[in-house]
């Protein structure tokens, strides 16, 4: 099941910014996505109820499930301020064993690895 990356926007404040994508995990921390993606506990179906279906599934040669998330946060002027990605694994029986959550500065556009 391949998904093509939804394009939502939604208004953060009157006008002033929106997100693009994913609009679930922008506001993510590390200190959040490890409260919600336990490993070895949290199932397909607790991501799902947090941040909604993935952007994209994808399969890994060991037939292991991929979720990716995306968002990028906007100001007014179309100026990015936040790029964000959550990465989950799960294994064969629906329990996550991996998550990633990274986001680029776009100033520096750098990737920062926040979370694992």
């Amino acid at each position: 099941m391949l998904r093509l990356f939804p394009v939502a926007m939604i208004a953060l404040t009157a006008g002033c910014a929106y997100i693009v994508g994913d609009a679930a995990i922008i506001n993510e921390t590390p200190a959040s996505v490890a409260q919600s993606v336990i490993i070895g506990k949290t199932t397909k179906a607790d991501v799902e109820a947090k941040y909604g279906l993935p952007s994209t599934v994808s399969f890994d040669s060991n037939g292991m499930e991929i979720w990716l998330y995306g968002s990028t946060a906007a100001s007014a002027d179309n100026q990015a301020t936040a790029h964000k990605a959550l990465e989950v694994h799960f294994a064969k029986d629906g329990s996550a064993v991996y998550y990633l959550l990274t986001e680029v500065d776009p100033q520096k556009r750098r990737a920062t690895q926040l979370a694992q």
